[in-house]
């Protein structure tokens, strides 16, 4: 009886299961403002909110109507990934590993609402606790180009 209340003491003191995911989106939570490279007009909206061991990204893209929510999980792996839907139905899925401040958004593929497929890739950097910068490059013809470039400074939290 002695050797079980010891073996549950240990397990109740054991460290929490990893989580990656939680851990790695921490320094994001939060909401932030995003302005697109040579597009002063146009700017995003987005918050991360964590979800126990999980993350859901929320994001609008202003004055448009398009938005979209990502949410990121473990896997089975102990790396990340993501599941991408748009308001004008769009959607993708992919993996990412975070790299100290920097996310490395494997190739994928994004099915457009209208159902046009892109590849995307991409890089975010966290540069500072308060600025954090989304780069994208699109597959076209083989050849990887620049597609969005976007700079965020985080915000109050709405609400």
């Amino acid at each position: 009886m002695r050797a079980l209340l010891v073996a549950l003491m240990l397990a109740a003191c054991a460290a929490p299961a990893r989580a990656p995911t939680a851990e790695a989106f921490a320094p994001l939570i939060g909401c932030w403002r995003g302005v697109f490279a040579n597009v002063p007009d146009v700017y995003d909206e987005r918050c991360f909110e964590r979800l126990g061991a999980h993350v859901a990204d929320t994001h609008a893209v202003r004055p448009t109507t398009y938005s979209g929510e990502t949410t990121y999980h473990d896997d089975d792996a102990g790396g990340i990934i993501f599941a991408y839907a748009a308001s004008d139905g769009g959607r993708s899925n992919g993996v990412l590993r975070a790299e100290g401040a920097r996310f490395v958004i494997a190739a994928h593929t994004h099915i457009g609402g209208d159902g046009t497929l892109y590849r995307l890739r991409g890089v975010w950097t966290l540069e500072t606790p308060d600025r954090l910068v989304m780069a994208s490059e699109r597959e076209e013809g083989g050849v990887w180009r620049p597609y969005m470039r976007i700079t965020y400074t985080r915000t109050p939290s709405p609400g």
